[in-house]
Formats: C-alpha cells, structure tokens, sequence
C-alpha cells in the first residue's frame, strides 16, 4: 500500500503559499513559434485564440503532424460544447486528424484520435461508429493496451451485455500487464468514467505504487481521492507533488490535467477539511495561473456565497 503519512495542515499551506510565490514572480517562458503558444492557449482553455494559433501553425508548418493534431484537438472540443458552428469544427476536426494520420501513420495516438472522431462526430460530418469500432480493433494488433481501452469505451456505451464484455476487456488487459504504466492508467480511467470509483481509485493506487516520481499518477490519484471524498489529508500529499507542474506534459498518450487544476483540486481538500481560508488561497491560486478555469471560479464564487450567509445570520 502507499505510504499514507500527512503534513501538518500549516506546513501543508505554507508550501502552498513558497510555490504560488514562484509561479507569480518567474517570468514566463515566451511562446517562441505559433505551435507552442496554441499549446499554452489551449492548456489554459482559451479555445478561441487557441484555434485562431493553430490555424497559424498548420498554414506555417503544413507538414507537421503534431500541429495538425492539435488542430483536431481544439476543434473537437469546440465541436462537443455545441452551437451554430459545431458542424464545421466537427469537420475541421476530422479532416486536421485524417491528415495527422497521412503524415504519420506509424504514429498510433493519431489512429486513436481518428477512432475517437468518428465514434463522436455527426454522420453529417463524417462520424462513424462502426468504422471507429474497426479502426480500434485494427489499433489493438499493434497496441494491445490502447485498442483495448478504445474497444471498451465503445462497447460500454452499447447494450448490457456489450458493458459486460467491456469490462472483461479491461480486466484481460489488466492482467496481461500488470506493470505498464500507460495500460493501467487507462483501466483506471475507464473505471472512472465508467462510475466504478473504488475500481478506480484501486488502480491509480498502483500507479503510484509502481512510479512514486510520476506526477500524472500523483495527480490523477488525488483526484480520484478528491472526488470520491476519500482522506483529504492524504489527498493533499498527492496533489501537492503536482501544482509546480505546468502541463501540457511531455506524457505521450496519456491525457495530462489543466492549468491551475492541482491548486482546485487541493482547495476541495480543504474544504472537506472544514478549512474555507486556506481553500480560498487554493482556489485564487488556480485563478491566478488560470483565470479560464471555470471550476475555480464556481468554487471561489461558492465560498464567496457561504461566507455572505453566515454574515448575513
């Protein structure tokens, strides 16, 4: 089992204040090409100049795989938030992912962007989800692990007994590796999304267990904790490792967290905590790295309301 020691809550807080310190009085790193500062747009969910970055870098760089998908990363968020331009970004997404996958077809994590595409889009723009069902079988030939988790999140959105055979799926390739660290991250998350919260939290544990100094594993189990309001305390050890991490992470497919998202995350520990100070100190923090981060903002704003409450009795 993970080593469950805790900081004292002021030593906890103090580390809090020494690393916001830093990151308020460092000089940022600037931008130097259009790729990068769409990078630190859409890290920081500024999806308009995010976009309006990566059509500059695709016009600059056509050739450059990564930027084309990126390209299709941004449009498909901007897609999935609905509106009357969704249908467009919906293509722009798929056609910037088709392109990704011409450039670089050995590269497997733009064969899986392309399967998440055609499961999601609108046949209207080009989704499909019997060619993405294809396509993920065909990925899990060349990656067990990452085919496998595609295979599973389609079929668990399907009838009862495709989530049944979803979830043997998951166990199959949970046993058949045991130590890959990208393998269990994603079985982990598929009991996330799937509501299996103890399954979870079960498999972050071995992340961490398995590779202490990987902070995606920190953060990601610190979430989990957060989320299901498990020891906050210890909670905190986790998140804690990670506020200084300043994503997107060199993590390959593994997704990787928002900006200011530890600080939110460690503000909610203190909350559960009973401690709304030091919860706010989190929560501005976040907003100070992000001010985009809405659930930052929805969290500050509800302190905000409590503490008018109390006043006002």
């Amino acid at each position: 089992m993970t080593h469950r020691s805790t900081l004292p809550a002021s030593m906890a807080l103090g580390l809090v204040a020494a690393l916001l310190a830093t990151a308020a009085t460092s000089q940022p790193l600037r931008a130097q090409t259009p790729y990068e500062d769409a990078l630190a747009a859409y890290a920081r969910s500024d999806l308009d100049r995010a976009s309006r970055l990566a059509g500059r870098a695709a016009a600059a760089e056509p050739g450059r795989a990564e930027v084309q998908e990126l390209v299709g990363d941004i449009a498909c968020v901007i897609a999935t938030g609905g509106g009357t331009g969704a249908l467009a970004e919906w293509r722009k997404c798929g056609a910037a992912y088709r392109r990704a996958v011409a450039l670089a077809p050995d590269s497997l994590s733009y064969v899986e962007s392309l399967a998440g595409f055609l499961e999601q889009a609108p046949r209207a723009a080009g989704g499909d989800k019997d060619s993405a069902f294809k396509v993920a079988v065909a990925l899990r030939a060349r990656d067990d692990g990452r085919g496998a988790y595609l295979m599973a999140g389609m079929l668990s959105r399907g009838t009862a007994a495709r989530r049944l055979q979803a979830d043997s799926l998951m166990d199959t390739v949970a046993r058949a590796h045991p130590t890959d660290f990208a393998v269990t991250f994603r079985v982990a998350d598929y009991w996330t999304k799937t509501r299996r919260p103890d399954r979870a939290l079960a498999a972050y544990r071995r992340l961490v267990e398995a590779d202490p100094d990987n902070v995606l594993g920190q953060y990601f189990l610190g979430r989990q904790m957060v989320e299901m309001k498990v020891d906050p305390r210890e909670a905190q050890q986790h998140l804690l490792l990670t506020t200084a991490v300043v994503p997107p992470l060199a993590a390959g497919p593994i997704p990787t967290f928002t900006l200011g998202a530890p600080w939110w995350r460690l503000g909610q520990t203190y909350e559960q905590l009973g401690m709304p100070d030091s919860a706010r100190w989190c929560f501005e923090g976040a907003l100070s790295l992000n001010p985009q981060l809405a659930e930052a903002k929805e969290a500050l704003d509800s302190l905000d309301r409590r503490a008018r409450g109390r006043r006002g009795h």
